[in-house]
């Protein structure tokens, strides 16, 4: 992650010195970047299937194009019902397991394919050499398309799984691949080879926020991510806040992040600072 934030800073100067947007910076082939990207919304483990549900319907009254709700064993598929029962069969609906589940638990996983979900992701543990064969395994089982999240850590590891089997959509997060730029070869892998992605997000701060936004404008960004506004998370952030329009959160088309930093806030924020000269 340390890796990923310093090259997003270099990344984010060199788009200011050469006047195009970190958006455009990560694509590179026509039609561009998307002026707007569709937003989703992530829902936590909750004590009852009712709460989850009324969080989930919540949601999609304030917009979200997306539900992605966890799940873990004990709390699945009576939830799931009661989610997908609130919301409809019109909002895309995914589930994320966390890795919660091992391969004894193949006859329950493939109850998902009642609830027609766009994807469950990282159902079981990323943990192992034989991570990727178990998950091909499942998919030969279930009828839900299985989403990587955990288990994909480099361009190789995410060829090796789409080449196996193991997952046929990708979720992509930069932190995790310590790279920016090989999060951008994994979307144009993904669009190159017809599978779907999305972009993953964290608890990021209005700076992460804006670059996950400005790589889900990528083209092989055929999916809706984790990109949400900033009032889902914080409630001062150091960053002009990210909002919802009609579903929609707008592609920044500045050249370069910096421009949206409060500086005030900044600095009210900030506990220590260090100073990196060449």
């Amino acid at each position: 992650m340390a890796r990923a934030a310093i090259e997003l800073a270099l990344l984010d100067a060199e788009c200011a010195a050469g006047g195009r947007s970190l958006a455009r910076r990560f694509t590179s082939v026509d039609p561009g970047p998307a002026p707007t990207v569709p937003a989703g919304v992530a829902i936590g483990l909750m004590d009852t299937a009712g709460a989850t549900a009324s969080v989930a319907a919540a949601r999609v009254a304030e917009g979200y194009r997306r539900i992605k709700m966890k799940i873990e064993p004990g709390r699945d598929i009576e939830f799931i019902r009661a989610v997908r029962s609130m919301i409809g069969a019109d909002v895309e609906l995914m589930v994320d397991a966390n890795g919660a589940y091992t391969s004894e638990d193949h006859a329950l996983l493939t109850q998902l394919d009642e609830f027609e979900l766009s994807c469950v992701e990282q159902p079981l543990s990323a943990d192992g050499p034989d991570d990727l064969e178990r998950h091909a395994a499942l998919a030969a089982l279930i009828n839900t398309p299985i989403c990587l999240d955990e288990s994909l850590t480099s361009i190789e590891r995410t060829e090796r799984a789409i080449e196996l089997g193991a997952c046929s959509v990708v979720c992509v997060k930069a932190p995790r691949y310590g790279s920016w730029l090989d999060a951008v070869a994994v979307l144009d892998h993904c669009r190159d080879h017809g599978v779907d992605a999305w972009v993953g997000g964290m608890l990021d701060t209005g700076i992460g926020r804006r670059a996950n936004i400005a790589l889900a404008a990528h083209p092989g960004a055929t999916r809706v991510g984790d990109i949400s506004a900033t009032a889902r998370f914080f409630t001062d952030d150091i960053c002009a806040p990210v909002t919802l329009n009609a579903g929609r959160i707008d592609v920044p088309a500045t050249t370069g992040l910096a421009s949206s930093i409060d500086r005030v806030a900044l600095e009210r924020l900030t506990i220590t600072s260090t100073t990196i000269s060449t």
